[in-house]
């Protein structure tokens, strides 16, 4: 008898240690996003301006639209294993010549990534693009829904349906206003307290805890050139992005978040790009240094699930 309760014992624990194992290895790693500007047109007098844009890309001042640009934005998000980006967008309809560039370069984007071998998906962002404050949201959605229809296979998913982001602005996103549509997982990104999804956890007012099972993370903020209330955090690169990675890693041990976001690819007007540049005021002159500390980051952050 005594045989027979430690046979079943030891069945116990074997079978309660399998369990634990297959849970184990079953945990998945955060994914990874970053938001991605596509409204750099060189034959633009703005669009590349001094002082305004203090910081050089390794591909020099290039076009938002052009495809060899894109393959390569493609080829580095690849290599470092991000997920999925989050590409601004300023609507379809009732456009000046910039907000028409800017939906022609997110329509290339969506080619592009369909038509190569990627691993990293795409989702959009609605940014606060009518002036008059007035939004269609049914033309919003069904233009959103056209590029999930005909890019099904790289448009990001969450919760089995495309993730759909609108920045946060009162004149859009208030609850007053603001329509829901059961086709997409929303997500209002910004730094207000009606954000699901925070855009970055930076400046002095943003919270630095996730929100949503989501965590931002940035290099820098420095808008000095851009707003005349200006604030700069980390001008030479030197301690944040380590900080909130370190933060984020620590809340991924915890299994406290699914997504990361990093504020940005490339929004060079708040120098908060991660993508290959020349840096004006860093301290290490690399211009590979944020990108491979984020190659470096994800790495550990896929360790984390083994």
């Amino acid at each position: 008898m005594r045989r027979w309760r430690v046979a079943v014992l030891i069945l116990a624990l074997v079978l309660i240690s399998a369990v634990i194992l297959l849970l184990i290895s079953n945990k998945c790693s955060p994914q990874v996003g970053t938001f991605y500007y596509d409204w750099y047109d060189p034959a633009s007098a703005v669009s590349w301006e001094y002082p305004k844009i203090q910081d050089t890309p390794v591909l020099g001042y290039y076009n938002s639209c052009d495809p060899a640009i894109l393959q390569q934005h493609f080829n580095w998000l690849s290599d470092l294993q991000v997920d999925f980006i989050v590409v601004s967008w300023w609507g379809m309809y009732n456009q000046t010549g910039w907000h028409s560039f800017i939906n022609n370069s997110t329509i290339q984007i969506f080619q592009v990534a369909s038509a190569n071998f990627t691993n990293v998906e795409v989702a959009v962002m609605v940014e606060p693009f009518n002036e008059s404050g007035t939004y269609n949201f049914t033309e919003i959605y069904d233009d959103v829904y056209g590029l999930v229809e005909e890019y099904p296979t790289v448009y990001f998913n969450v919760d089995k349906k495309p993730l759909l982001c609108f920045f946060n602005d009162k004149k859009m996103t208030s609850s007053d206003v603001f329509v829901w549509d059961n086709r997409f997982t929303v997500k209002i990104v910004g730094n207000d307290n009606n954000a699901e999804w925070l855009y970055d956890c930076v400046t002095t007012q943003n919270n630095p805890t996730p929100s949503n099972r989501q965590i931002s993370i940035s290099p820098r903020f420095d808008d000095f050139y851009v707003r005349p209330n200006n604030e700069t955090v980390d001008a030479k690169l030197e301690y944040l992005y380590a900080k909130q990675w370190q933060k984020a890693l620590d809340y991924a041990k915890q299994n406290a978040i699914d997504f990361i976001t990093i504020t940005s690819w490339n929004e060079y007007p708040e120098r908060t790009t991660i993508e290959p540049h020349y840096d004006a005021t860093a301290s290490n002159k690399d211009p590979y240094y944020l990108y491979n500390q984020t190659k470096d980051y994800i790495r550990q952050l896929h360790l984390l699930s083994k």
